[in-house]
């Protein structure tokens, strides 16, 4: 049996149909993922980029209002002056070192919906530093006013703001694009 010219022009644009049809359908689904992933990417990084400068300018405050020389010192610094001047005179530095923690904590959860979209072992390593560093912040900052009631002190090595953290979060919110 031979195929006739007419019947062959018909099986041609029929293969042609396919394989345009299968390549429209790869390109846009390509696409669509891509822009998904972005989407994830932007929607996750840019708070937490927004969060960690909030973080820089309460930390800045904290400084320039004399409460503590370093970051890993501000709540010993709370506790020493709350000591000396009261609970109620500090309220400002609570209120700040509060928002610390919240931000903190906003950025984890950021950071854990990221998890699985990040693109960089650079990210993926900070990320573990910082949640490593707001846990133990926030652990501290909950256990202040136990040690204030039985005239304790912290213990003298805070935790300590993991300073790759900022630039790998640059690094993987420009890595999208």
């Amino acid at each position: 049996m031979t195929i006739q010219m007419p019947e062959r022009r018909w099986l041609v644009t029929l293969v042609f149909s396919i394989g345009a049809a299968t390549m429209a359908s790869l390109l846009t689904w390509h696409f669509a993922h891509r822009e998904t992933v972005e989407c994830v990417v932007y929607d996750t990084l840019r708070p937490v980029s927004a969060l960690l400068a909030d973080d820089r300018k309460i930390i800045d405050a904290l400084r320039a209002d004399g409460y503590a020389e370093s970051e890993s010192a501000i709540l010993e610094s709370y506790v020493a002056r709350i000591r000396r001047d009261g609970v109620a005179k500090n309220g400002l530095m609570k209120q700040r070192i509060d928002m610390l923690v919240n931000n903190n904590t906003m950025v984890l959860a950021y950071v854990s919906k990221h998890a699985t979209h990040a693109r960089t072992a650079a990210f993926k390593t900070a990320a573990d530093k910082f949640r490593d560093y707001a846990i133990s912040f926030r652990d501290r900052w909950q256990s202040v006013f136990e040690i204030f009631m039985v005239g304790g002190n912290l213990p003298a090595a805070g935790p300590s703001f993991p300073a790759e953290f900022s630039d790998a979060v640059s690094a993987e919110l420009h890595s999208a694009t």
